[in-house]
């Protein structure tokens, strides 16, 4: 099933017409429309709004079909990205979507960083690779190679890579009840 397709089968399972999706996405309805029917593609930013006006992860219209097994793996071939390919910073989901468990793999380059994460709950950071500088509200932490840092994520928060080299870290972050929907 292509990505239009699971958008539109995800807006008709949840009873909205495109005018809902639209004014709760800030979409326009025409744009809806050619997307349902894959004659348009969509950028990371758009797909990202989507996935917050129906409230799941973005790698919810990447997975395929609920299979019947138990366990799931995902290869790195399997992963899905959660940033454009030329972002300094690269995201993958590590897990099936649609869990109350976000697990992610971030690479960054040197210099490179994030901020803004949205308050979904608590979050674990730990540092596969490289150097970090992470701020938490006031406070500041130099994050090394096999440190983890956790804390609510309702705290403003950013970080960098202050290293030489590329970063990895290894994100998870579980949700509050009151983030279920």
């Amino acid at each position: 099933m292509s990505l239009g397709q699971k958008i539109g089968r995800l807006r008709q399972e949840r009873g909205l017409t495109l005018q809902e999706v639209s004014e709760g996405s800030g979409l326009t309805p025409s744009f809806l429309s050619r997307l349902e029917r894959d004659k348009v593609n969509i950028s990371v930013a758009n797909l990202r709004k989507l996935a917050q006006f129906f409230s799941v992860q973005m790698t919810h219209f990447f997975e395929g079909e609920d299979s019947q097994h138990v366990g799931q793996v995902l290869t790195p071939a399997d992963r899905t990205r959660l940033s454009l390919d030329d972002a300094p910073v690269q995201v993958f989901s590590l897990l099936p979507p649609n869990s109350d468990v976000e697990a992610r793999l971030i690479e960054a380059r040197p210099g490179s960083g994030q901020q803004g994460f949205s308050s979904r709950g608590s979050q674990m950071v730990l540092v596969l690779d490289g150097l970090l500088r992470y701020h938490l509200g006031e406070e500041e932490y130099e994050l090394h190679r096999g440190d983890t840092l956790f804390y609510h994520e309702d705290v403003a928060h950013n970080w960098v890579n202050i290293g030489d080299g590329t970063a990895s870290v290894l994100t998870i972050s579980v949700l509050n009840a009151r983030d279920e929907r």
